[in-house]
């Protein structure tokens, strides 16, 4: 998997923003706009429309929506933390897998992968390939 990181991307000096960037796509996460996402697909169609789409996680799709009101309201930085309790006492009390909404020890250690590549492509300023 070939992947980079951008050491510049235009934002304003006052946001918490950060954009990661892979072969097959970039996402992009501003935690001042906690409840959107922008996701970038290479090789989307049409090309004359391609870039960021501005994808809204707050939609009843999502599989923890139904403990909330109805989708399109937007929560705040304090509900995330429910969703993670409510998740790990499910998996606990269940006797559930905590995937694939929770991290396992192979998530642990691909992002440990990816960590390091970030580490080596700001370094080097260039594109590393990842190997698991």
């Amino acid at each position: 998997m070939k992947f980079g990181v951008n050491t510049w991307v235009w934002t304003s000096p006052l946001t918490n923003c950060f954009e990661v960037n892979g072969e097959k796509g970039s996402i992009r996460f501003n935690l001042e706009r906690m409840n959107e996402m922008e996701v970038f697909w290479v090789g989307e169609e049409p090309k004359e429309t391609q870039g960021f789409n501005n994808v809204l996680v707050s939609e009843g799709y999502d599989p923890f929506w139904s403990n909330w009101w109805p989708h399109s309201h937007i929560i705040s930085w304090e509900h995330t933390f429910v969703y993670e309790i409510h998740h790990l006492l499910d998996a606990i009390v269940n006797d559930k897998s905590i995937a694939p909404y929770g991290a396992d020890f192979l998530d642990g250690y691909q992002n440990a992968v990816i960590c390091d590549g970030i580490l080596e492509s700001a370094r080097s300023k260039r594109q590393v390939d990842l190997k698991y």
